[in-house]
């Protein structure tokens, strides 16, 4: 399934990028910190959020003079921490989640000779591609590997994440952009319908580069 999801999300892109005859390609990275709420028992709960990095690739497909529409492919990196004091010992426990993201964004784009303004949103789709667990007390340590999938009995957390994404951003005019997103997950990953509900969520920040597209012919 992980690799049927790698190549269905590659063709996408290619596809999109070799059928639209305006169409650019970009780079981004940058840092997102990231977090899950977890809900059980009617009870919500927030943990601390966790820095991790991000890096992709994507697609500018223009439509009008304003709007454009921007696939892309991403490696994020999610997860939480939390740390608290008990009997004089400190504990410290991480979710550490590597994912790789297809965001689907429609942008409105505000041009200028000195740049060009845009905000969009749109539907994501993230698929777990390794995940970790940590503990530590100061005196005892371990770290185990989260196992992905539907099966209340062998696995621990849901590996594909549906989500909402949200980007505004600034871009120069020899390509080079910044920007800022949010993404808010929609799907349970919490495996077993009685166990509550666990969400993710993330802020980042990217720099990026569109590259210049090709001349058209006549």
């Amino acid at each position: 399934m992980k690799r049927l999801f790698m190549i269905t999300a590659t063709c996408l892109l290619t596809g999109f990028f070799s059928t639209a005859q305006k169409s650019r390609i970009g780079f981004t990275a940058g840092a997102v910190f990231a977090n899950y709420t977890s809900k059980v028992d009617g009870e919500t709960d927030n943990a601390d959020s966790k820095t991790g990095i991000t890096a992709g690739v994507f697609v500018e497909i223009p439509s009008g003079n304003h709007f454009s529409f921007q696939p892309a492919i991403n490696f994020v990196q999610k997860g939480t921490k939390s740390e608290q004091t008990l009997g004089g010992a400190t504990e410290k426990v991480s979710l550490n989640v590597n994912c790789l993201e297809v965001p689907l964004n429609f942008l409105y784009n505000a041009g200028s000779n000195t740049g060009n303004f845009f905000i969009g949103a749109g539907p994501s789709f993230a698929f777990a591609l390794s995940g970790k667990t940590k503990y530590d007390d100061g005196t005892n340590s371990y770290s185990e590997d989260i196992k992905f999938g539907s099966n209340e009995n062998e696995d621990d957390l849901k590996g594909l994440d549906f989500g909402a994404n949200f980007l505004t951003g600034y871009r120069f005019p020899n390509g080079l952009q910044i920007s800022g997103h949010y993404n808010a997950g929609l799907s349970n990953l919490m495996v077993g319908s009685d166990s509550g509900t666990l969400k993710s969520n993330y802020f980042g920040v990217k720099v990026g580069l569109l590259l210049k597209g090709k001349k058209q012919t006549k």
